[in-house]
Parts: C-alpha cells; sequence; structure tokens
C-alpha cells in the first residue's frame, strides 16, 4: 500500500494525546502521593532546620485561584499580603466570611470560582519510603498546610504540658532532641488527600543522614555540624523557586479581569471596589464592570475544584484552561507503580504493618 495510506495509530490515539497533558513531577519536593501506592502512601521523614537560613526553616505563602468563567480558563498567583501590600484577594476572602451568614449560597456560588489558601514549605530528610526507595536519603522540600502544621505546634506547645507527666514541649526541627515523623497519607476523594493518621514518633532521637552508605547520627561536635552542613548545602534543593512571585502591570489586569468574571453579583463587587486598599486594583475592577445582580453568567461554569489540566506560566500568571478537568494538586505525579523497597527490616517495618 501507498505510504500516503499509512497513518501511524499513535498519530490518533487518545493514549498518545493525553500524553501531552501529563503533570510535570518536581523532583525537589516530597509528594506522598497515595495513588503511586493503592491509596495508602507510607513513609518516614524528618523535619530538619533551613540550614542556609534558620528563619526560613518553616517559609508560608498565600496564593490564589480564579476560575475566569467568561475566558474559560483559570489563574493561580501569589498573594500580595505576602509582601505585606494591599491585596485585592486578601480583602475578597475577608467580605466573603463575613457575609457567608446571611447569603451562604452567594458565597458558595463565588467560592466555586475563587479560592485563597496558604501553604508552609519546610525541608524534610526521607529516612525511609517504601513506595518510592529513590527518595530514600534525600533532602526535599515539603509543602504542607493546617494538618501537618497542627501536629508540629502540638509538639511545640502540648495541651498537656505540665499537667500530664512525661509531656513536655518538643520542637520537631532539632537535630539533637527532634522527632522522626510518620506520614500516612490516603485519599478523602479522587483529588483530596487524607493526612489523619500522620504523627510524630513517641521518643525524641538525634537527627540520622546517610552519606555514601554511611549513617551519621548527629551529635554536639564540629566535625559532626560541619558534615550535615556540607551535606545540606550540596543536597538540599533551593527554595527560591517556591517563594513569592511579585505582580507585574500584566499580572494586576489578568486579575482584574478574573475577578469581574467570577463574581456574578454587582453589589458583592462593588463592595470589593470599596474596601480593597489596592487603588490599582481599584481603578481595574472600576472599568466596565461585567457583573449582575443574578447567578445567570456563572451557572455553566465548572466548579474551581474540578480545575486541573497542564498549565502554562506567564507574566507571573499560572493559567489553566478548561480541559481535561480532573484535580488541582499542581505538580502532583499521575502515574507510577508501588514498589517494594527490598530493604531489610528496620524498626519501622512493625509500625507499618500495624496500619
Amino acid at each position: 500500500m501507498n505510504d500516503f495510506f499509512n497513518l501511524p495509530e499513535d498519530a490518533v490515539s487518545s493514549n498518545n494525546q493525553n500524553k501531552e497533558y501529563e503533570k510535570k513531577v518536581d523532583e525537589n519536593l516530597y509528594d506522598p502521593n497515595p495513588d503511586l501506592s493503592g491509596g495508602v502512601y507510607k513513609s518516614v521523614i524528618r523535619f530538619i532546620p533551613n540550614l542556609r537560613n534558620q528563619a526560613e526553616s518553616k517559609y508560608t505563602k498565600y496564593s490564589a485561584k480564579i476560575w475566569n468563567p467568561v475566558a474559560r480558563r483559570s489563574i493561580v498567583v501569589d498573594c500580595p499580603s505576602n509582601e505585606n501590600k494591599p491585596s485585592v484577594l486578601w480583602t475578597l476572602s475577608t467580605i466573603l466570611g463575613r457575609l457567608y451568614k446571611e447569603e451562604p449560597t452567594i458565597v458558595k456560588e463565588i467560592n466555586e470560582n475563587f479560592s485563597r489558601w496558604y501553604t508552609h514549605h519546610s525541608y524534610v530528610y526521607v529516612s525511609k519510603d517504601p513506595t518510592v526507595p529513590a527518595n530514600d536519603g534525600k533532602i526535599k522540600i515539603f509543602k504542607y498546610r493546617a494538618q501537618i502544621n497542627d501536629l508540629i505546634e502540638h509538639q511545640l506547645n502540648p495541651e498537656e504540658d505540665g499537667l500530664v507527666d512525661g509531656v513536655s514541649s518538643v520542637n520537631p526541627f532539632h537535630l539533637l532532641h527532634g522527632k522522626d515523623f510518620l506520614c500516612v497519607v490516603g485519599k478523602k476523594t479522587k483529588t483530596w488527600r487524607d493526612w489523619t493518621k500522620c504523627k510524630f514518633m513517641d521518643e525524641t532521637q538525634p537527627f540520622r543522614f546517610n552519606i555514601k552508605g554511611t549513617e551519621v547520627v548527629m551529635k554536639d561536635d564540629p566535625g559532626a555540624i560541619q558534615l550535615l552542613q556540607q551535606f545540606f548545602d550540596k543536597t538540599a534543593p533551593s527554595l527560591d523557586e517556591y517563594r513569592h512571585v511579585s505582580w507585574t502591570d500584566d499580572t494586576y489586569k489578568q486579575v482584574a479581569e478574573a475577578l469581574k468574571a467570577a463574581i456574578p453579583y454587582k453589589q458583592v463587587l462593588d463592595m470589593l471596589i470599596s474596601e480593597t486598599r489596592d487603588e490599582k486594583m481599584k481603578e481595574l475592577l472600576s472599568e466596565g464592570s461585567t457583573a449582575t445582580t443574578t447567578a445567570a453568567t456563572s451557572s455553566n461554569t465548572n466548579s474551581v475544584n474540578d480545575l486541573s489540566f497542564g498549565g502554562t506560566t506567564e507574566n507571573n500568571v499560572t493559567t489553566y484552561t478548561d480541559q481535561n478537568q480532573s484535580d488541582i494538586n499542581l505538580g502532583e505525579p499521575t502515574t507510577g507503580d508501588s514498589t517494594d523497597s527490598g530493604l531489610e527490616g528496620d524498626e519501622y517495618d512493625d509500625i507499618f504493618k500495624n496500619l
């Protein structure tokens, strides 16, 4: 047959087309994805200080996502409040919180198009990861929110401190008297993870790390300190990639356009214009407002929780179209098989078996 008729099957295969939309895996991040291990991901990690800047051992950043139902795309930006600047995103969150009791339906509808959240970033050392053994012995950046942060805060400020014998404050990040962290991550829904089984070990112990097959136990010794500092400097990824990204003029325009489309109620948009202390955003939102007093303009939009899809980053704005909207966990690996660690039994095996 003439080659003119020989169209390769992979040119029209759905499987081949979907490869374009697979999410990239950020090798700098520690991402315990339960999809890789039959729905439950188990590992042992250790929170460690940022040895480049200990004041940033827990770096916190606010971000926001806005679904534009007119352009049919969502944008993800960092919140100006990270820089102690007036933030229209913070103002909108405040307004929605204030309106919730009186107008829950309106708030729910707008929240389908808008969300603002914070994320903590800390360094962790992966002590044992049976699902992805290649992670063992590596320092990675762990992004986490309220549930994990509450566990850290409980170690630092236990409610039982002074009331129950043997209970005292522990800094989990401490290199000599910290605690290992048992990371057990399940699935609540297709897109939401369950962190409720995560916990810190009962006993404090020195930080242990591995260099070329040799285990090093941290101690108060100049040699050990120098060794750890060198290990950290050579292997720990930089936090710079995850820091706040300031807005450009184009960012302002895109955010203003998205907000005007995402808020279908003129009264709410007017409140936002009136209350925001960001004068530039106030001016942009006031130009040609398209908000209406009904929900008609948003009736055909998708829930913001359903938004996902390989996005593009331009002018400090990450943009997502409305195709293949399955989940929004940016940077999560979407493929992979559960693998046996191949390691000999150790102190953590019994813990895993009981979970």
